[in-house]
């Protein structure tokens, strides 16, 4: 199982927040499914680390993802995690220089499962994401993710994934409590799911049936 995150040291001196990153997070606090008291924590970590928006950051640094659904919101694209051996939305760390959780995110989409130009659903992040990380991911101890629920126009019959060689595989899946298809999560989403993605998907599914019915 997922290592619980460590909490974050008081009395650390803290800096100007890194933009638009900072405003990213700023609207997580008020827009996304997630606690907003894990938005504060997120803020906090930046200012007083802001090295920790890149991979050499430390051992607990922030990534983006993006959560990707299907024009009619009834299916959900993942991909196979060649390292972490685990079906997964697509995302990663920043890259040097980036400073847009949105941007990261939508780069690793189009690198991860070939899509662009979806469209943003909600103002900004849809909700905030920290879990700890085994030994098979190196020095990365915790990833503190920051994932955007982004729409295709088409339905996912009218939309290929193309997988990149560190994805292995990219599928459409059916998105619980979204679709007409009966079954549970466990029914419906595959095998070696990563373990917290169902409830993340239950919670965006409220907001995207308010967002688009």
């Amino acid at each position: 199982m997922p290592a619980e995150p460590a909490p974050i040291e008081a009395g650390a001196p803290a800096t100007a927040l890194p933009q638009p990153a900072g405003a990213e997070l700023e609207l997580a606090a008020t827009a996304a499914a997630s606690d907003p008291g894990l938005a504060r924590e997120y803020l906090e970590l930046l200012s007083t680390a802001p090295g920790a928006l890149y991979r050499d950051g430390g051992p607990r640094h922030l990534t983006a993802s993006g959560i990707v659904v299907d024009g009619p919101g009834e299916h959900v694209a993942l991909v196979w995690h060649l390292k972490g051996r685990f079906w997964v939305q697509p995302g990663g760390h920043l890259e040097e220089g980036e400073t847009s959780f949105e941007q990261a995110a939508r780069r690793e989409v189009a690198e991860e499962i070939g899509l662009t130009g979806l469209e943003r659903v909600g103002d900004g992040p849809a909700i905030l994401n920290r879990h700890g990380l085994d030994s098979g991911f190196g020095s990365c101890q915790e990833h503190w993710d920051v994932q955007f629920l982004l729409r295709a126009p088409l339905p996912a019959a009218q939309t290929p994934l193309r997988a990149s060689e560190e994805s292995g595989a990219a599928e459409w899946f059916p998105w619980p409590s979204r679709t007409l298809l009966p079954g549970t999560a466990q029914d419906l989403l595959p095998g070696g799911v990563v373990p917290d993605l169902p409830a993340t998907l239950e919670s965006l599914a409220g907001l995207y049936t308010a967002l688009h019915g």
